[in-house]
């Protein structure tokens, strides 16, 4: 079977997807400066609360920290990584969806996945998703402060806002998903449900909630929606794209991501 691969893909979301794999190594290297079980600090742990001394006493703010630690590093002649690098991700095949979504007999879970694929939502921006944010006549969902603290608009498909409200009738959510505490989903429970249902679908290849934002991505990259349009819906545009589209807000891209959106909805 052939490999399908996500070429369209920002730098940022590199980042943030290589970042969920490199976490915990970084933290397991961290470790081995740290005294396990013992009183008696680690050099790292003094250093540390030498510095965390310093920066009080001399009030430093983030500005000044970010020079020191630069100047240190170049003095020192410590390396940055290359961030250059760019890894391929290896989207599932169209089979490989239908199988993970076969596997889910919940319907709310199913939406919850749906929902991901269907407005390219980060995982946490899903979770504080209020019910209040959904323009339903607009076809349009409001996040505010996702990642790093910017407000965007998503745009909803048809048929996925059609589940949308059968989903939320006689319910008086506040998050669009709440548990039967009526407290929001966590970000943790729909990782474990991802795994889950991955792994009932008989799925190898790497795949997580964070997948289906990719699959996003590359679905309008491919029906040729342009790399602007796509960052400033995905919310990793810069001040200039925002620029751009201050005047027009979305007016000028929904019509097209709609048609997109609903079409691959009705393949499934």
């Amino acid at each position: 079977m052939k490999k399908k691969i996500s070429h369209n893909i920002e730098e940022s979301e590199l980042n943030e997807a290589s970042s969920q794999k490199t976490g915990s190594m970084s933290i397991v290297n961290l470790q081995n400066f740290v005294t396990q079980k013992s009183i008696a600090k680690s050099p790292i742990q003094k250093l540390i609360l030498q510095m965390i001394r310093e920066v009080n006493r001399q009030k430093l703010n983030y500005d000044q920290l970010k020079y020191i630690f630069k100047t240190v590093r170049n003095e020192c002649g410590v390396e940055v990584p290359n961030q250059n690098g760019r890894k391929l991700i290896e989207l599932p095949s169209q089979e490989e969806l239908n199988s993970f979504y076969k596997a889910i007999e919940n319907p709310i879970h199913r939406l919850i996945f749906e929902m991901l694929e269907g407005t390219g939502l980060r995982v946490a921006e899903l979770c504080n998703f209020q019910v209040s944010r959904i323009d339903f006549k607009g076809n349009t969902g409001f996040v505010s402060e996702g990642k790093g603290k910017k407000d965007r608009i998503v745009i909803i498909g048809n048929a996925l806002l059609q589940k949308i409200e059968l989903y939320l009738e006689g319910k008086k959510n506040r998050y669009l998903f709440e548990s039967n505490r009526h407290t929001k989903f966590s970000t943790r429970r729909i990782e474990q449900l991802c795994q889950n249902y991955k792994e009932a679908a008989k799925i190898e290849k790497d795949f997580t909630p964070h997948t289906f934002r990719h699959l996003w991505n590359t679905r309008l990259a491919e029906k040729g929606v342009s790399k602007e349009k796509r960052a400033l819906l995905a919310g990793h545009s810069s001040e200039k794209t925002q620029d751009i589209y201050t005047h027009l807000g979305i007016g000028g891209v929904k019509n097209e991501v709609l048609g997109i959106l609903d079409g691959f909805t009705d393949k499934k």
